[in-house]
């Protein structure tokens, strides 16, 4: 697993030279974060996934931003790090700006060209009642949502 960590790592700063954004600097940050909160925390082991960071373009300017999903970390001492009952965390980078967010599950979707971030969040974004709560975000200098 530590290899999946390097290579990613590597592949990480491989991206930044040939999409020269800041983002990528940003999104190795806060996966070198993670892997040191985890070591701090009885020196544990961390393992990421290939799906860790993704690129999609929100802004329509032809250059991807990036989401970072710490559901695809984990540590060996720790089940919860990243989140918990009300969602894991969701790093959205768009232009050297990090937006976080909390969900359960999230997907990007095409609307007439228009890239929507839909989160599955903590029923309490919704009601007092409990079932299925989700938010829809889209770019327009800076996130717009309905809640």
């Amino acid at each position: 697993m530590k290899a999946i960590l390097s290579a990613s790592i590597v592949l990480l700063c491989f991206s930044s030279t040939v999409i020269g954004g800041e983002h990528m600097t940003i999104a190795t940050e806060i996966v070198q974060k993670a892997k040191s909160e985890c070591a701090s925390f009885e020196g544990g082991t961390f393992n990421t996934t290939e799906q860790t960071i993704t690129l999609h373009d929100f802004t329509g300017d032809a250059r991807p931003e990036e989401i970072v999903d710490a559901s695809q970390f984990s540590c060996s001492t720790s089940a919860s790090m990243w989140g918990g009952s009300g969602g894991t965390f969701l790093w959205v980078l768009v232009d050297g700006k990090t937006h976080e967010f909390l969900a359960h599950k999230w997907r990007v979707v095409d609307v007439d060209g228009q890239k929507v971030l839909l989160l599955a969040v903590h029923f309490s974004e919704c009601s007092d009642t409990p079932g299925p709560c989700y938010r829809a975000l889209v770019w327009s200098d800076g996130f717009r949502t309905i809640r």
